[in-house]
């Protein structure tokens, strides 16, 4: 079998890489024998740290510059639909695979979703079969991309979404199916074996504390700068408060190309600080980092799911409505607050409500966290059988 991963992947978005890791390492255990190959935005990437043969979903040669005018663009998309044709020779199946993958949310009419569809569409033209994995559905504002969403979604013979609020968004954009499931993000597949043994000890311990790129880090200026400076405050706020309670902090990130800014930006000019937290450069490096922490408090959605994947309380200042849902599964609603406006007393207080009863949570949590992991590999098997 020859099986191909199609995705956002080799962008430095630790999150990213650990679904597809969990992919492929599920793929090699079921089909010893299948050739996997990725489709992704930074093949180079991929390839060095995944061992996968990978090209790019659109190479630069077939990007439609603006200089190039009419006919020089037609040049380039008929270029990047020959080289999706191309590309999907011999493949038996195109993997749709996980993350927040469905949504126009900054995208142009040409993005992401114009990219799926045009992937989809080669694969099936080449007689490979198409599936939608555990995929994020986002926003879908253009009436366009909802259309171009509606008819990749069609070209797949199975459909699963990663939670039921993704399942209702496609509703919303006029697509429905009742033989499309929910099942658990990909990253609850990574094998039990590899996760690491660390655990915390004793009453006080370190908390893991994640940043993220409020407002594009207020990049844009205005109302963004202000409401990112604010973040950047409210959470050296939290961070003092977490050190007067006699715990440690560990400062973690999630997206290298993003999050290590906001790093620097958060501790400014020190050396000493910026050596006492170095950012993870794979989600290997992050899940140490995490399971030396007996508490979590992440923004990233795959920094919460890999904490509670360890067992790990996490208090969540969510970007996106996943968040509240992956919290919610686990018993955790009361736990999250938006990260643009957390209050930095709550935060401290749910804190130390979870560091009361640790041990009984992080229980709780690993038995959630197989329950996932069980129900993710019936749709494992039903995605990776022979043909």
């Amino acid at each position: 079998m020859r099986i191909a991963f199609w995705g956002n992947f080799g962008t430095r978005n630790l999150g990213n890489e650990c679904t597809l890791s969990a992919l492929a390492q599920a793929a090699r255990a079921r089909l010893p024998g299948a050739e996997l190959i990725c489709i992704c935005n930074e093949p180079g990437d991929v390839r060095e740290r995944h061992g996968l043969v990978a090209f790019p979903i659109l190479d630069a040669s077939h990007r439609a510059a603006p200089g190039r005018g009419t006919a020089g663009r037609i040049r380039a998309e008929l270029g990047a639909w020959q080289e999706a044709f191309r590309r999907m020779a011999g493949v038996d199946l195109l993997v749709m695979t996980g993350t927040g993958m469905v949504t126009d949310e900054g995208e142009s009419v040409l993005g992401f979703p114009y990219d799926i569809f045009r992937w989809a569409l080669a694969a099936r033209l080449r007689g490979a079969e198409v599936a939608f994995a555990s995929v994020g559905v986002e926003e879908l504002g253009r009436p366009v991309t909802r259309w171009l969403v509606r008819g990749a979604l069609r070209l797949a013979r199975r459909r699963s979404y990663r939670d039921a609020r993704s399942r209702e968004r496609l509703v919303q954009a006029g697509f429905h199916s009742e033989a499309d499931t929910v099942a658990p993000d990909l990253a609850f597949a990574l094998p039990e074996a590899s996760l690491p043994r660390t655990r915390p000890s004793g009453a006080t311990g370190t908390v893991a504390v994640g940043v993220y790129p409020v407002r594009h880090r207020g990049l844009r200026g205005g109302e963004d700068a202000r409401l990112y400076r604010d973040y950047l405050e409210r959470l050296r706020a939290v961070v003092r408060g977490v050190e007067r309670s006699g715990r440690r902090v560990r400062l973690v990130v999630g997206d290298n190309a993003w999050d290590e800014t906001v790093l620097g930006d958060l501790l400014g000019d020190d050396p000493a600080a910026r050596a006492a937290h170095p950012p993870a450069r794979s989600f290997e490096e992050l899940l140490g980092q995490l399971a030396g922490c007996e508490l979590v408090i992440a923004s990233r959605f795959h920094n919460v799911l890999l904490a509670l994947l360890l067992g790990r309380p996490v208090v969540s200042l969510s970007y996106e409505a996943k968040n509240d849902a992956l919290m919610a599964d686990f018993g955790l609603a009361q736990f999250c607050q938006p990260v643009e406006s957390f209050e930095v007393g709550w935060v401290l207080a749910r804190l130390e409500e979870l560091a009361r009863d640790r041990d009984v949570r992080s229980a709780q949590i690993l038995a959630e966290a197989a329950r996932k992991r069980a129900a993710l590999e019936g749709e494992l098997a039903q995605l990776l059988r022979e043909r």
